[in-house]
């Protein structure tokens, strides 16, 4: 069985928001058995919302349609789907006065058009919303189809979606199942990583589908069945990635959820030793990432983003006639920020970084995309010099990757 997601809205074709509807929805489709056949986006036009469905409904037996359903003039899913089923709106009763009491709860009043939320077409069955104001359609198709539509806005969608669409869809078709498995590795290219692993994935049966996935300095490897018996499916696909430990075990981070920085949590939190970070170029992104996961204060002590010269100086004592005399993007620098935050921080390890992320401020000599980098330990202070690329995001996400993973093959020596 397959679906088709379809977000309505100009604001995400001029990127003014970015959709993240369309990553939640195919998720729970996938994680039910439904196989995502195609995503668009298309702007708030009838023509576009007739067009696009007339198109869909061919190859898809269920459509899910988000954005459009608010009550100001620009939104017209509604009014374009009544139309497109041949029915006309109606008042319902109950939706109106959860919008009612909803908006009372805010100290909003009760307008008309917070009335004409609760106008729904005949031909619907209505989703209750209970976090907004706009309540969710599902309509059937004559040739035993379903296309739903759903809030543009994400708490609303996800909660219709968990509480009144994988049910009825679950109810509604016999669906058979989708199993993905992805293993994480990292310090190998993907190149390099093919060329090892391809006697191993030539051997792979028929019905399992191999998936490269680079992101900086990891490879994520998707093994995917489609329609099969998924406890099978599952034994065969933990089979094969577990063949791989003999392949490339030193590169293997685990299962998908697993990163490095969880690696570094876990060591860090079992044998009750502490971490501080000293940023400049990477901006917080690596002490974020550490303090996004559960249970981080129990070794995170600190972390300063020395952006400035002054800051590296007066914060965490790195040498002014060092930066003057090397650069602040040299190896004697990133020694002393990871030393001197250490220090401050009272921590066991530190991780330091200080680049050039650019777009400017590049040179012959350290050209941007140069980052020094620096892990200072209990017994020694290891920097490298890596070269991360010319844009300035990528710069950033690489440099925080690399600097992480020097930590881990220092923690891996414990």
């Amino acid at each position: 069985m397959k679906a088709t997601i379809i977000t309505i809205g100009d604001e995400i074709l001029i990127g003014q928001i970015v959709d993240t509807n369309t990553v939640s929805i195919a998720r729970h489709l996938n994680n039910l058995g439904i196989q995502i056949a195609e995503k668009c986006s298309i702007g708030d036009n009838s023509e576009a919302i007739v067009e696009t469905i007339d198109r869909v409904v061919r190859t898809s037996e269920v459509v899910i349609i988000t954005g459009g359903l608010g009550p100001t003039k620009d939104d017209i899913t509604k009014h374009t789907l009544a139309k497109y089923f041949g029915s006309e709106l109606e008042y319902n009763a109950t939706e109106g006065e959860h919008v009612r009491q909803l908006l009372e709860r805010r100290g909003i009043p009760f307008t008309e058009l917070n009335r004409c939320q609760a106008m729904v077409p005949k031909c619907c069955t209505v989703l209750h919303n209970a976090h907004g104001t706009a309540p969710g359609m599902w309509f059937d198709t004559a040739d035993g189809g379903v296309i739903v539509s759903l809030p543009g806005v994400p708490f609303e969608m996800e909660h219709l979606m968990q509480d009144e669409v994988l049910p009825r869809l679950r109810s509604r078709f016999t669906l058979q199942q989708i199993v993905h498995r992805t293993l994480i590795t990292r310090g190998i290219a993907e190149s390099l990583l093919a060329e090892r692993i391809a006697e191993w994935e030539d051997a792979l049966p028929e019905y399992l589908h191999l998936a490269y996935l680079p992101a900086p300095n990891i490879v994520r490897l998707r093994l995917s069945a489609y329609g099969v018996d998924g406890e099978m499916a599952e034994r065969e696909i933990a089979r094969h990635f577990e063949a791989l430990r003999a392949i490339i075990g030193d590169n293997i981070v685990g299962l998908e959820g697993s990163s490095v920085e969880q690696l570094i949590h876990e060591i860090l939190t079992a044998k009750g030793l502490k971490l501080a970070v000293a940023e400049s170029c990477t901006g917080g992104t690596i002490a974020s990432k550490f303090t996004a996961m559960a249970g981080a204060s129990q070794y995170f002590m600190a972390g300063v983003v020395s952006y400035s010269n002054e800051a590296k100086c007066d914060i965490i004592n790195v040498n002014m006639t060092d930066i003057e005399t090397y650069g602040a993007v040299s190896e004697q620098v990133a020694r002393q920020m990871a030393e001197g935050v250490r220090s401050v921080a009272g921590a066991d390890y530190a991780i330091a970084t200080t680049g050039i992320a650019g777009p400017g401020g590049g040179s012959e000599a350290k050209p941007v995309g140069t980052v020094w980098m620096a892990v200072a330990t209990p017994e020694k202070t290891i920097a490298v010099m890596r070269n991360c690329g010319t844009d300035r995001s990528q710069i950033i996400s690489r440099a925080s990757a690399y600097a992480i993973e020097m930590l881990y093959e220092e923690l891996k020596r414990l």
